[in-house]
């Protein structure tokens, strides 16, 4: 193999932070799974590197330097035609309890060189009992030629070679150790560089199941509709777009909607070895005046670390940063490039600014548009397909936000009235969600609506056990530490008694209502298939409740709604949320169509990200 050849940067469905969360297997329902354990920053760039260790078996030399982990493997011959050597991060906690590494966010970066490939693993036994050759969740990171990229995975995606019933959502809350498993021809030596785990966290930006063509960047100054808009470029006479899909689809939205993405063929045409073919937006926006363009610029160095695509193709494509001059509106020449790799079946893959920029985020201060290029070079053919994009945040930035803030005082208000804030954490908390409401020690305790067979069903895990009453709430936090379930419902159903429900009460079951106004609105950390709706409930007998919802997202991400994103079911009341905001029953999560979700913190409005 030739030596360092490689380099790539993986994201992968660990943490979003470098403090781990330590997990007991008790099974008791309503109470502390873990805290947190500072022995267990996982990584911080440096530090830690002398906590690797060999795995039993395995002949690899390790070397720490000031930046880098470095290795040198020789891999025993054998029968077979691969061999496996590997490396491992004991996580647990100094009494041998295993760690949640899905605290505090999604994903971890891996930079990295190697010459082989590599496998990111979970195991959730004990350390010294770790080995090659177990069957554990895990992701396989190939060897590719670009050196500046990130291949993505969430927990789902981590999965076990002899079963298809456990992936790595079942064990994140659970590990032991991480290990790096080298893999390559029986006999064979090679190198390796661990240079940086970073948090990885990603944002979704623009999602084509939503048919729109334009990408949320969170800046706006220029006319509206032209920040994030996404256009095409080509020439005719070098290189075009041949489009999926019959007729004419020269409007880039119906293009989106009619396919949930961009999917088409890139025709090369002439003698040029870098024709200009793709696709690109404004990070900003712009103004026209006199046919003239004045493109804005926009500081993104705090909120963006990388950009994301979920794609196919068989053409790398270079995502180019092009910055601008604030003062003249025109775009500057000093472009930064990354390259994404070409694959053969759709993957998320990162462009993580630091590993360009050299230190300096100069660029990223003055961003102003952001082309994604496709390469005739090095090409397997001319397909693709783009579905996803998404920018690599903090991950308390991480955030889907519904309504404008704005402080609500309630025209009409309870004697119970509720704290300032609250989060209830499934792994800490259980069923039990501590309101700060004084004297209503009988409410904030999740239970779940019974099944109405005529119109939904719940489905939960096989091993969830229901109460008497027909309460899974307890049990499957105990055994999975969140809301996790597939729900069928017949669509769009409004009658509280018809939609599958998790909620609690405010003060009690006898539905007394609380002032929750100090509260300003909620924060949700979940992932789901469609939508969740959230349900302020004044009335249950007679049907009356306001709701906002929460939209899809495939990866677990915050959700944020004031006050203000909320409405009343009855269209026809002329109450505003003042009115009800002091004098609320209870709190429901709904889930009104089909589909699967997961749900794990909930909390007032000034606390996602926590």
């Amino acid at each position: 193999m030739t030596k360092f050849n490689r380099t790539n940067v993986f994201c992968l469905g660990l943490l979003g932070a470098l403090a781990l969360t330590a997990c007991s297997d008790d099974p008791v329902a309503s109470k502390s799974y873990g805290t947190t354990e500072e022995k267990n920053a996982f990584w911080n760039e440096t530090a830690n590197l002398k906590d690797w260790n060999v795995m039993k078996g395995s002949d690899i030399k390790l070397e720490n330097t000031k930046s880098a982990l470095l290795g040198r493997v020789s891999l025993k011959k054998s029968g077979d035609d691969l061999a496996r050597a590997g490396i491992a991060y004991d996580v647990s906690s100094p009494d041998g309890s295993p760690a949640d590494l899905s605290q505090g966010g999604d994903g971890l970066c891996v930079s990295y060189k190697s010459d082989f490939v590599v496998e990111v693993r979970l195991d959730t036994e004990d350390y010294a009992s770790s080995s090659v050759d177990k069957d554990v969740p895990f992701v396989s990171l190939n060897m590719k030629d670009s050196g500046s990229e990130s291949h993505c995975a969430s927990w789902e995606d981590f999965k076990m070679k002899k079963s298809d019933d456990t992936d790595g959502s079942d064990v994140v809350k659970k590990v032991r150790s991480v290990q790096l498993v080298f893999v390559g021809e029986s006999g064979s030596t090679g190198e390796f560089s661990i240079q940086r785990l970073t948090p990885y966290v990603r944002s979704d930006m623009w999602i084509g199941k939503d048919g729109k063509s334009r990408v949320e960047t969170g800046f706006e100054k220029g006319d509206k509709g032209t920040s994030g808009e996404l256009t095409f470029f080509e020439n005719s006479s070098e290189a075009y777009f041949d489009w999926d899909g019959e007729g004419d689809f020269s409007d880039m939205a119906e293009r989106i909607y009619y396919s949930e993405g961009l999917y088409g063929n890139v025709v090369f045409e002439g003698s040029s070895s870098s024709p200009d073919v793709g696709l690109e937006f404004l990070v900003a926006g712009k103004t026209t005046k006199n046919d003239k363009d004045f493109i804005y610029t926009a500081d993104v160095s705090g909120l963006w670390k990388g950009l994301c695509l979920e794609y196919e193709s068989q053409m790398d494509i270079v995502m180019e940063l092009v910055p601008g001059d604030s003062s003249t509106g025109t775009l500057e020449k000093s472009v930064k490039t990354m390259t994404l790799a070409k694959n053969d079946d759709m993957e998320k893959n990162c462009a993580v600014f630091a590993d360009v920029l050299n230190g300096s985020d100069d660029i990223l201060k003055h961003l102003a548009k952001v082309r994604l290029k496709f390469a005739k070079e090095n090409k397997a053919g001319t397909r693709f397909g783009i579905r996803r994009i998404s920018a690599l945040v903090p991950e308390n930035l991480s955030v889907k936000e519904s309504g404008e803030f704005e402080e609500v005082k309630p025209t009409q208000s309870s004697s119970y009235k509720s704290g300032k804030s609250f989060l209830w954490d499934a792994s800490v908390d259980g069923d039990h969600v501590d309101l700060g409401i004084s004297g209503a020690t009988a409410g904030g305790v999740w239970t779940n609506s019974p099944d109405e067979m005529d119109t939904y069903s719940f489905g939960f895990p096989d091993d969830v056990e229901a109460d008497d009453n027909g309460n899974v709430i307890a049990s499957l936090l105990n055994k999975h530490h969140k809301f996790t379930a597939y729900v069928k419902s017949d669509d769009f159903l409004y009658n509280l008694d018809s939609v599958a429900t998790i909620g609690f009460n405010t003060v009690s079951s006898n539905n007394e209502p609380a002032d929750i106004s100090a509260w300003d609105g909620f924060c949700i950390h979940y992932s789901t298939y469609n939508f969740i709706r959230i349900a302020l409930v004044t009335d249950a007998a007679a049907n009356k409740y306001w709701y906002t919802e929460v939209e899809y997202s495939d990866d677990m991400t915050w959700g944020k709604v004031s006050w203000k994103a909320f409405k009343n079911i009855d269209e026809e009341s002329s109450e505003k949320i003042e009115d009800v905001i002091g004098k609320i029953t209870s709190v429901r999560l709904q889930f009104p169509v089909d589909g699967e979700f997961v749900v794990d913190k909930f909390g007032s409005y000034d606390q996602c990200g926590n």
